[in-house]
């Protein structure tokens, strides 16, 4: 707990808190004024729902990149990671308790957006948003991990590239193109996600839903637990120096 305050507390002068609160207002209030003003209003309540959801899962990796970033850039200005590595004797710790900070913001950020979606919109049941919020949030556990290992060891140039590149990936993904290949791309899970579970939902049978997620967990569980237990390995035994030093 000592050094989940310390990261808060690390945070609590920079625009990341207000970040995570601003931006995912404004991107419902904007996606709402979309949906009212252009053709998007002729769609159905659950397929415009469906359609904030997944362009919410494709832009996570850019927001990712940008926080992960400026939280590892901060660590980097206070003498070189030296006080991220000397936080505690156990480096598992230290960084855990980093990726934790980073998730629980992430969550906050989420429920924000669809809270405030379902306000504003309001064609969407408690449940719904809720199943949506946690397949979001599941789907971005492995994306998190991904960028604040490439912040660290790569900078953070490198972290905000790959997030814009993920989004185009994700996007793509939304289409047929990615129907028998997203399970295996950790960017494209929160968007697909979402989008199986809205689809599956309004069908009679729900075997198709059961079918995509057992088929997503059975390829995801593995790779979230090789990224997490391979970056505290890695973490483990890091000098406090990026690949440019």
């Amino acid at each position: 707990m000592n050094i989940l305050k310390s990261e808060f507390y690390k945070l609590k002068h920079t625009w990341v808190p207000w970040a995570h609160f601003i931006l995912p207002i404004l991107y419902a209030l904007l996606f709402y004024g979309v949906a009212k003003i252009t053709s998007l209003k002729n769609f159905d309540a659950m397929d415009i729902i469906q359609n904030y959801l997944m362009l919410l899962g494709a832009v996570l990796p850019i927001i990712c990149g940008a926080v992960t970033s400026k939280v590892v850039d901060i660590e980097a200005s206070a003498g070189s990671f030296q006080v991220l590595l000397s936080t505690t004797r156990s480096r598992s710790k230290a960084y855990s308790a980093k990726l934790l900070v980073l998730l629980l913001c992430f969550l906050f950020s989420t429920s924000v957006a669809i809270s405030m979606f379902a306000i504003v919109f309001g064609h969407q049941s408690i449940a719904v948003c809720f199943v949506a919020l946690c397949l979001v949030v599941v789907g971005g556990l492995a994306t998190y991990m991904i960028h604040l290992w490439v912040s660290i060891r790569l900078g953070s140039g490198v972290s905000i590239g790959l997030g814009f590149f993920e989004s185009l990936i994700a996007l793509l993904a939304m289409t047929s193109l990615g129907d028998k290949i997203w399970y295996f791309i950790p960017c494209t899970w929160s968007s697909r996600l979402v989008a199986t579970y809205i689809v599956g939902r309004k069908l009679a049978d729900h075997s198709y839903l059961l079918k995509e997620f057992t088929m997503w967990m059975y390829v995801a569980l593995p790779i979230t637990l090789v990224i997490f237990i391979s970056s505290l390995l890695w973490f483990y035994r890091w000098d406090g120096k990026l690949v440019s030093e």
